[in-house]
């Protein structure tokens, strides 16, 4: 099986360079059968115009194969209102509904079977377990077009508010890239960045997508392989582990 993912920066793969920095996707795999590809074309700063205009889109178009699954997660930058290159208008007939329905029926034309993630939310607190909805019409959006092209939608953006606010302000700075100087060496005088995910909060995001796919099981069959892939618990109750003791 085969899982293509397009989105932007909070999906996308970091090397060391910019460590601890995590695209939640980039653990993706740890929940599905080994064997599973994960092939990430998301790239940091675009949105679903500039992902489409410069020509990506048509990398994962010729990438994409009959019976792949598809994850298309935008909106962080499509909100760029001043930025002409990137932004797009979440309202009913704007160009960011647009571009999801062309993703999804070009995705579609190939075999493919995509699914409409709504955008992880940004940690903006109005107090210590209220987070503020800077997203706007997106997530709507995003939902509404999943409903009229009759394709599965994930509402991460409600699932990472929800598990973010019961954190509370203070402790969800460990997801996110938020911390002080001298912990890592990338960043030696720290980062102040609730936009983008630490390995933490991208593994919180994968459990929280992986749940919420657990629960379409039933209402989209033509998704059966996706699901089947899943490690459910106990699959590898028989794997080997270290038993090696150590005598002092």
């Amino acid at each position: 099986m085969r899982i293509l993912c397009l989105g932007d920066s909070i999906m996308q793969y970091n090397d060391w360079t910019s460590y601890p920095q995590t695209g939640w996707v980039q653990l993706l795999d740890r929940f599905f059968v080994p064997g599973t590809e994960i092939l990430n074309f998301a790239r940091n700063g675009r949105s679903s115009k500039s992902f489409i205009a410069e020509g990506r889109f048509e990398k994962v178009l010729d990438a994409a194969q009959s019976g792949d699954f598809a994850l298309i997660q935008f909106a962080h930058n499509d909100e760029k209102i001043k930025d002409s290159q990137r932004y797009s208008s979440a309202e009913k007939g704007g160009e960011f509904r647009k571009n999801l329905a062309f993703m999804v029926q070009k995705l579609q034309e190939k075999g493919a079977k995509p699914l409409l993630l709504t955008p992880v939310t940004r940690r903006k607190f109005v107090s210590e377990h209220k987070i503020e909805n800077t997203h706007g019409l997106y997530p709507q959006a995003v939902s509404e077009t999943a409903a009229e092209l009759n394709v599965p939608c994930i509402d991460l953006t409600d699932l990472t508010t929800r598990y973010f606010e019961k954190a509370g302000e203070n402790a969800s700075r460990n997801f996110f890239m938020n911390f002080g100087g001298g912990i890592y060496e990338n960043y030696p005088e720290g980062k102040t960045d609730d936009s983008h995910l630490r390995c933490d909060g991208a593994y919180a995001v994968c459990r929280l997508f992986v749940g919420a796919l657990l629960k379409l099981k039933n209402l989209w069959k033509d998704y059966s392989e996706i699901f089947d892939g899943l490690c459910t618990k106990g699959i590898y109750s028989d794997r080997e582990i270290d038993d090696e003791k150590i005598f002092w």
